[in-house]
């Protein structure tokens, strides 16, 4: 089929969830895709916020793939499999804080789906029903998790008009999210006093039934929020606190954030943070569908451990733990997170550096290769810039620089960055060429 012919039996046939691309990507090399027609295109986005994160023909990768699909490709989820066993293993083995070496992990596909086991958890272990989220999170599209995103996600239509309203799931909440370039709070750090963490459990206390609270959940840094995150691990540490007082289990969702992504393995070792559950997924697989809810050992009682709580029929299947184990490796023994501290800090500085010469970026934030521009109209009143934004994006696009957009979460005025950990320096640095010769662009109104 030629270019146009797909797209037309794609408008005619498939059914997308967000707006298509008219882009008919058909292979791909490293980090750059090429289309039907053979432009090529740098990617910024990781496929999805981030997931492919060791390139997209990695030979190890490939070749370990194609072993395991010669020996077995799924089983049914109450068999024990091998790869499942020692991903699991893995895991453990690298789970951040008091949860190493002690968690047990229930693999799914998505982040959609390990978030709605978290939360099941949560609630059967708690014998508690309600669950706290900040603003701007995101959690997936399930009606549950939905509901824990205190942003236009719930919506239909464009996101803005409230067409198709979804209701929120019963006793889920949101509080104020530590967004410091637009505090809630109207405060400034340092000099703040952490409003944003306290507020949770002023809500606990005044907004949410006080011993009926089952867990708060919050990604370290925002994905499509926007890549918003703390000031530093002080924010958590009191979260921390106010969870173990109210006897409230804390998920931490690094679906975007983990694999090394951030220049630790987990955004979590960025602020010492002490998850009781942990979720990731995305870049866990490469590309390959796979999740994990990772649970601290003591939590996970007979209950849990026998009992018939939760099940995915997928979930699990030794391809997709194969390539979970494939792409750790790769990560372990390519030197990935130190890949990406070191490729954080050459395109934080090229931001940084754009940050001063383009009035439209009002800030630049992030860690490691999970970076954002936040784009304003006017630097004083921080009106965002979503037309401009979406210019930047089209523009980059049509120059062969494919880059993410937080459209419909926030204020949808946010360039996100993150190509895969194995991107070439030389890659890297044309790329952020491009932008910066966009963002040139658009400022001139051209």
């Amino acid at each position: 089929m030629n270019k146009q012919e797909t797209l037309e039996r794609d408008t005619k046939y498939v059914l997308h969830g967000l707006a298509p691309v008219p882009v008919v990507l058909t292979e791909a090399h490293g980090a750059i895709m090429k289309d039907i027609e053979g432009k090529e295109y740098l990617d910024f986005q990781g496929q999805t916020s981030g997931v492919v994160v060791v390139g997209q023909d990695h030979p190890k990768f490939v070749k370990g793939l194609h072993e395991q699909i010669d020996k077995l490709i799924h089983t049914q989820t109450g068999f024990v499999n091998i790869p499942r066993v020692l991903l699991a293993e893995k895991l453990a083995q690298l789970a951040p804080g008091k949860m190493r070496n002690n968690c047990k992990t229930y693999f799914a596909c998505g982040g959609s789906e390990a978030n709605e086991i978290a939360l099941r958890f949560a609630m059967l272990r708690q014998k508690r029903y309600e669950v706290i989220s900040v603003y701007g999170a995101y959690h997936g599209r399930t009606l549950a998790t939905a509901s824990l995103c205190g942003q236009s996600w719930r919506k239909g239509g464009n996101g803005t008009n409230g067409e198709g309203l979804i209701p929120p799931y019963p006793g889920f909440h949101q509080i104020p999210s530590p967004y410091c370039y637009r505090c809630y709070f109207g405060q400034t750090y340092p000099g703040c006093h952490f409003e944003c963490a306290h507020s949770l459990e002023h809500f606990i206390q005044l907004g949410a039934g006080l011993d009926n609270v089952a867990a708060f959940i919050i990604e370290p840094i925002q994905g499509n929020g926007g890549h918003v995150h703390a000031p530093s691990k002080e924010y958590f540490k009191i979260i921390r606190e106010i969870c173990d007082k109210y006897g409230i289990l804390l998920i931490i969702d690094e679906v975007q954030n983990g694999i090394g992504r951030t220049g630790t393995f987990w955004a979590s070792d960025q602020f010492e943070i002490e998850p009781d559950i942990l979720i990731t997924g995305k870049a866990l697989g490469n590309g390959i569908p796979i999740s994990a809810t990772m649970i601290r050992g003591d939590l996970v009682t007979e209950q849990f451990s026998k009992g018939e709580w939760a099940i995915f029929s997928l979930g699990g299947g030794p391809l997709l733990c194969a390539a979970g184990l494939i792409t750790l490796d790769i990560i372990q023994e390519e030197k990935l997170v130190e890949r990406a501290a070191k490729l954080g800090k050459r395109m934080m500085d090229r931001l940084k550096t754009m940050e001063k010469k383009h009035l439209l970026i009002g800030e630049v934030r992030g860690k490691g290769v999970f970076l954002a521009a936040e784009l304003v109209k006017d630097r004083k009143t921080k009106e965002p810039a979503v037309e401009e934004a979406q210019m930047v994006a089209k523009k980059s696009l049509d120059r062969g620089l494919l880059i993410n957009l937080n459209y419909r979460v926030g204020h949808g005025n946010v360039l996100k960055v993150k190509p895969p950990l194995t991107i070439r320096d030389e890659q890297l640095d044309k790329g952020m060429d491009i932008l910066d010769e966009v963002l040139t662009e658009v400022e001139g109104g051209n």
